[in-house]
């Protein structure tokens, strides 16, 4: 086969090579979907459209089980269409789109090769129905005659069947997303993106093809690293988005020069991720419609805790869950938190010992603070690659011996920053009894005076 004969080529899986080709055959279908007669057609077709063609690229790639992801969106749009939009189709469409995906990655590891599977436009598809159930929920909380809505994606609407589909399948999404809502998905079916003459927006094209040709140096990038450094390599004994820009549905407003935007699906921020220094910076610029999913239906619903940490932590399990069964995920993830609360940790730690001045505030001088940026650029990609090496290998017999040979050095200077950050917070802390000696001595002087 051809597809086989170019992943032997290239050294990757006939499941990547099928993958790349379905992605490129978007670029081909939203020009397509720019020609005037199919611009201009009405939202039904359109949807009949996406509903077919998506499904034809799910079925190149995984077969009959497509089917899949069919039942899925079947069965989420019966539970609303019996149940409405309340808080337990909210809470039902989460749990079982998760329970399904969980099943799924169990059947994959107990019964086929791990790889590119069917469960990869299901993981898509947990997001995206349950955002829809969430959304639509919302909708119905706000009063009628009250245009303010809870969600900027709150949904007053029941989604039709068609539509369901069309937003599940839009070829642009299926695969390996990004995620959008079903509210931006009928605005752009409903033209609401479109030129002012009801013509596809031109000037999509271009941002769309920068995000293409960035994609493409990326790949070529990844792809020669691969093949001098690939992932084997830890385990040896010497180490141990462009297709919806053109289509239109990435509209976003327009900037202060009057232009219009084209990021609102935008999944990762090339120049925030190359040039950040803080592990906020990488966060917010890797995976950014995911991780906003996990904001607003998650994270933000766990604010009855009032525990900001639990919150963080219990959205990050999640997030592992969602990627798989593996341990390497959950380690990853974890990593990810310990991470960050350890920069916040440091962050705390060097400001006070500035403002007690047991240091000296060196970011105040010139070439220090430029060290002070290399150093912190350094350390930040140390420790992602640190916590990626598990998300790489996955299997606990692959990744732990790994960390175990440099003896743990990233959980390490976490807990150490993390511990020095605390013991500093309480020793520097007034003591309750020297508390009371100055609130005494105050209270002598005011009646002195």
């Amino acid at each position: 086969m051809f597809e086989s004969s170019v992943a032997t080529t290239l050294g990757s899986s006939e499941g990547a090579i099928k993958l790349l080709i379905s992605i490129f055959t978007g670029y081909l279908l939203a020009f397509l979907h720019r020609v005037p007669i199919l611009y201009k057609a009405p939202p039904t077709l359109k949807h009949v459209m996406f509903t077919v063609e998506g499904l034809a690229l799910c079925y190149y790639n995984f077969g009959v089980d497509s089917i899949h992801v069919w039942l899925n969106v079947t069965f989420i749009y019966l539970v609303l269409l019996i149940f409405g939009g309340n808080k337990f189709t909210a809470v039902f469409t989460f749990v079982f789109n998760t329970a399904y995906l969980v099943m799924g990655y169990y059947y994959q590891i107990a019964f086929q090769e791990f790889g590119i599977s069917w469960t990869m436009p299901l993981c898509v598809l947990t997001l995206r129905l349950t955002g829809v159930a969430f959304d639509f929920y919302d909708g119905q909380k706000t009063p009628k005659g009250d245009k303010k809505q809870e969600s900027d994606a709150a949904l007053t609407k029941r989604p039709g069947y068609l539509e369901m589909l069309g937003h599940t399948f839009f070829f642009g999404g299926i695969l390996v997303g990004p995620q959008f809502s079903m509210r931006r998905y009928l605005a752009f079916v409903n033209g609401e993106y479109a030129d002012e003459d009801s013509l596809a927006p031109k000037d999509s094209i271009v941002p769309g093809f920068r995000r293409l040709l960035l994609g493409i140096v990326y790949i070529a990038i990844f792809q020669l690293c691969a093949l001098v450094l690939p992932n084997t390599y830890m385990v040896s004994e010497h180490f141990r988005e462009g297709a919806i820009i053109i289509t239109g549905m990435s509209y976003n407003g327009r900037d202060e020069h009057g232009n219009r935007r084209w990021d609102a699906c935008t999944n990762i921020k090339v120049w925030q991720l190359e040039t950040g220094e803080t592990f906020s910076d990488f966060i917010q610029s890797f995976n950014v419609n995911t991780n906003q999913w996990m904001l607003r239906y998650v994270h933000r619903r766990l604010r009855f805790l009032g525990n900001k940490m639990l919150s963080q932590a219990i959205t990050l399990f999640y997030l592992a869950l969602w990627h798989g069964l593996q341990s390497g995920y959950y380690m990853c993830f974890f990593l990810e938190l310990l991470e960050t609360k350890a920069e916040l940790e440091f962050k705390s730690l060097l400001k006070g010992l500035i403002a007690s001045g047991l240091l000296p505030d060196v970011e105040s001088w010139g070439w220090a603070s430029l060290l002070g940026r290399v150093v912190r650029k350094l350390t930040l990609l140390f420790l992602w690659s640190y916590a990626l090496v598990a998300f790489a290998l996955l299997d606990f017999d692959k990744w732990f011996p790994i960390y175990s040979s440099v003896f743990f050095i990233g959980h390490v200077m976490c807990a150490v920053a993390i511990a020095a950050s605390l013991a500093f917070r309480a020793i520097s802390r007034p003591s309750p009894k020297a508390n009371g000696v100055h609130v005494e001595k105050k209270a002598e002087c005011k009646r002195t005076e």
